[in-house]
């Protein structure tokens, strides 16, 4: 059984059932929501909040019921949030900072993450991309890395340094973003 799989530390059965159940918890969301963006954010906390709590499902429903019952909270959750509070300019009576515009560093920071996804297609290997996948958007722990992938800890510490390095030489302007 899949779940008993996902249970038992097989990363290959999660992103099987990942997979499988993205498209429509997204397509949910998206159409609560309205936004693709905040619908991939809540689709991801789903995904997040399955992996956490996934030995709490007891069986009673399937487990697609079960998983759009945590994806009906995770959208309502969202509703709750405090909007943020829009002012008419008109109405302001403050001065405009005089520190450069955030759009510039906006403008900046794209710049950099789109160098970074040059270097990443262009100079990591199909193995670092894997390793950068797990480790940076899955957020899988080095252990479970090195077991899915069949290498060592150590492998996969030495292939995370040399993409790291790869990155900031790669893209000026990335380790002054990173730190800010």
């Amino acid at each position: 059984m899949l779940v008993e799989k996902i249970l038992a530390g097989d990363i290959e059965a999660f992103n099987l059932l990942y997979e499988t159940y993205f498209p429509r918890v997204y397509r949910f969301a998206l159409k609560r929501l309205g936004d693709a963006g905040e619908a991939e954010d809540a689709t991801q906390d789903v995904f997040i909040t399955v992996h956490r709590v996934l030995e709490s499902w007891a069986g009673n429903s399937s487990l697609l019921v079960w998983i759009f019952g945590i994806t009906r909270n995770t959208v309502n959750r969202r509703f709750r949030k405090p909007r943020p509070r829009l002012d008419s300019v008109e109405d302001a009576a403050t001065e405009v900072p005089s520190k450069e515009p955030w759009a510039d560093e906006i403008v900046e920071a794209r710049q950099v993450l789109e160098r970074c996804d040059e270097v990443i297609s262009e100079r990591l290997t199909p193995l670092q991309r894997r390793i950068f996948h797990l480790k940076h958007l899955r957020h899988q722990p080095i252990k479970s890395i090195a077991e899915a992938l069949g290498k060592s800890e150590d492998a996969i510490k030495a292939n995370l340094y040399r993409m790291r390095n790869s990155l900031l030489a790669g893209a000026p302007g990335l380790r002054a973003l990173v730190r800010s």
